[in-house]
């Protein structure tokens, strides 16, 4: 496998996708730890969350950072949060989901190893990256107006 490398651009921001480990549906039944996990990582670094979704396997946002090669660091910090806050009985269980290659490697069996990221190029980047989020809860059929999704920054009531 080819070395990945991250664009880091100042002054931009990043669409980001982040799923959970065989997309195992535990964020929505875990949203206060995932909204803290956010909380916490605000607390270390300085960015914005420009748009939000967040579905039960999966959540895709578009974040600006402050300074723009923190944003790997943003993400481990938000799944560490997150992966420290569940319980020890949740934890063991996807342990014994793993195999013993990625025990070794301490792949945790709560989030996938690896993140997407997009670096956004301009205003028609944007807006389609925003429709992107706007219409995921659409795409993946739990709702059939993207505004009803409650787990959304486009979510009215």
């Amino acid at each position: 496998m080819a070395n990945y490398i991250r664009v880091f651009e100042e002054g931009h921001s990043y669409f980001i996708t982040v799923v959970t480990d065989k997309r195992r549906a535990i964020l929505i039944e875990n949203i206060d730890l995932l909204r803290k996990s956010f909380q916490l990582s605000m607390k270390s670094y300085s960015y914005v969350i420009d748009a939000i979704v967040i579905l039960p396997d999966h959540f895709h946002m578009i974040i600006t950072p402050q300074r723009s090669n923190e944003y790997p660091k943003i993400i481990s910090h938000i799944k560490r949060s997150f992966l420290y806050g569940l319980g020890e009985e949740f934890k063991n269980e996807c342990k014994i989901q793993i195999s013993s290659s990625q025990y070794k490697r301490q792949v945790s069996g709560v989030w996938q190893k690896r993140f997407y990221e997009h670096t956004i190029r301009n205003e028609k980047d944007l807006y389609l990256h925003l429709d992107y989020i706007l219409q995921n809860p659409v795409k993946h059929g739990y709702v059939e107006n993207a505004d009803h999704w409650k787990y959304s920054s486009f979510y009215t009531s």
